[in-house]
């Protein structure tokens, strides 16, 4: 396994835990819609099935990253909420948010570079 790839696995990794780590703190804020946990728990599920694709290093795996990574960032970014928690002083909220979208920002580059060195040789 190449460098490249070990980061690879290992952003995807990080993403699973920082998820947990949401799901944890999520669970314990009151005021949230009824839809968003299971909605986040099943997206959770599935980046756990992309972790065990990532480490079993089936070939799609890192396609299947790049996908759910872009779809953490369309639904993420866009939502206000995310920003106030550093406004209101949620300061391990703010965290998780910006430390997860590093993470998917920094897995798509690493895929995309994965994908690159593959084609040229």
């Amino acid at each position: 396994m190449t460098r490249l790839e070990r980061a690879i696995a290992g952003l995807v990794y990080a993403s699973v835990v920082l998820g947990l780590l949401f799901l944890y703190v999520l669970s314990g804020t009151a005021g949230i819609p009824s839809f968003l946990f299971p909605s986040i728990a099943i997206g959770e599920v599935v980046w756990a099935v992309c972790a065990v694709a990532i480490s079993r290093k089936v070939r799609w795996a890192p396609y299947m990253a790049v996908v759910l990574a872009l779809i953490t960032l369309a639904v993420s970014l866009p939502q206000p909420t995310h920003y106030d928690f550093a406004e209101t002083g949620q300061v391990v909220a703010f965290l998780i948010f910006t430390g997860g979208a590093v993470l998917q920002f920094a897995l798509i580059a690493a895929v995309a570079l994965f994908v690159f060195r593959s084609k040229r040789g």
